[in-house]
């Protein structure tokens, strides 16, 4: 289960790396052909790996039909307060955006105009700085943030930052400088890469590998105890009323005969899960339609469409808190 709190605090954190102050020592990355992977989720790493989000935030607060639900999300003036504290980077522009999280770390990585000197300033506002890079066109910083070791990087039409045990963003790096022949990123390695081959596109998507363990395993009506990996993509409806959006999650595992029966306790997990007190405050049970489940020897499938804004305003009364520290209100 993707920690709600942690993705808030990392989005926050990431977009920071472009944030504003005075100019100073560190070398900006030239301009020119952007650096790093297309899409930037390739840069992440398989080894490790807890949880992925990939998503495409300029696309997704720019629709005309999401646009509107995502406001009550992140509304305009708290967008505004952010970027008058950061000088003037929108979390809504992020054209490409991967938050990965590991044991001892979590890693951002957005595809974004950056700026290294006005990188710095952000950083030591945040925490004490205690080394410097600019080397093949990356521009990195080293330091502390309350006592956690945190790394930004800054490279053509890019940014990425890292919190907690230094490793993913390395092996980031070397994916983009293409010096890991013989490795895979998250979605190019099973069990996820079959994962986001059943799920396909999406402006919105999120992966767990497995095995689930302890409590996890019992998530779902105990079918993760059998599931080798989880993935979920949200992605509009053009021909539903708008704010309307369709919610796919696979289950990847070794169903074999049993597929039909697992895909009858999915549905009924979902059933469960729409009627406890935040499924009921997002609207989940309330569907515009489904949900729908199927199975086959490898995956189950659940596919409901929602309403967004239902569940936008749910996700604020949840985590409103949350996002106002983020935000600075």
């Amino acid at each position: 289960m993707i920690p709600r709190r942690d993705a808030l605090a990392l989005l926050g954190g990431l977009v920071a790396t472009a944030c504003a102050g005075p100019r100073s020592a560190v070398t900006a990355a030239p301009a020119g052909p952007t650096f790093g992977l297309d899409p930037i989720v390739d840069m992440v790493p398989a080894a490790g790996l807890i949880w992925l989000v990939d998503a495409r935030p300029q696309e997704l607060f720019h629709s005309a039909k999401l646009g509107p639900a995502l406001a009550i999300l992140l509304p305009d003036e708290r967008a505004t307060a952010f970027a008058r504290r950061y000088g003037g980077v929108d979390p809504r522009h992020a054209s490409q955006l991967a938050i990965a999280g590991f044991a001892k770390a979590t890693l951002g990585l957005a595809r974004m105009p950056v700026d290294a000197a006005l990188l710095e300033a952000a950083f030591a506002s945040r925490g004490q700085i205690t080394g410097r890079s600019a080397e093949h066109g990356i521009a990195r910083l080293r330091g502390n943030v309350e006592g956690e070791p945190e790394q930004v990087a800054i490279f053509g039409q890019g940014a990425a930052i890292e919190r907690g045990q230094p490793g993913p963003l390395q092996t980031a790096i070397y994916f983009a400088e293409g010096k890991l022949k013989r490795a895979l990123p998250a979605l190019k390695a099973e069990p996820l890469s079959a994962t986001a081959a059943r799920l396909g596109d999406a402006p919105l998507r999120a992966f767990a590998p497995g095995p689930f363990d302890g409590q996890a395993a019992s998530g779902l009506g105990g079918l993760l105890r059998a599931t080798t990996a989880v993935g979920g993509a949200v992605r509009p409806v053009e021909a539903k009323a708008s704010g309307a959006v369709r919610v796919t999650l696979v289950l990847l595992g070794a169903w074999g005969a049993d597929a039909p029966d697992a895909a009858v306790r999915l549905g009924a997990a979902f059933q469960v899960l729409s009627e406890d007190p935040l499924g009921r405050l997002m609207g989940v049970n309330r569907p515009i339609e489904g949900p729908r489940t199927a199975g086959d020897e490898s995956a189950l499938t659940l596919d409901a469409v929602l309403d967004l804004a239902s569940i936008a305003r749910g996700l604020r009364d949840a985590t409103d808190a949350t996002v106002a520290q983020i935000m600075g209100k």
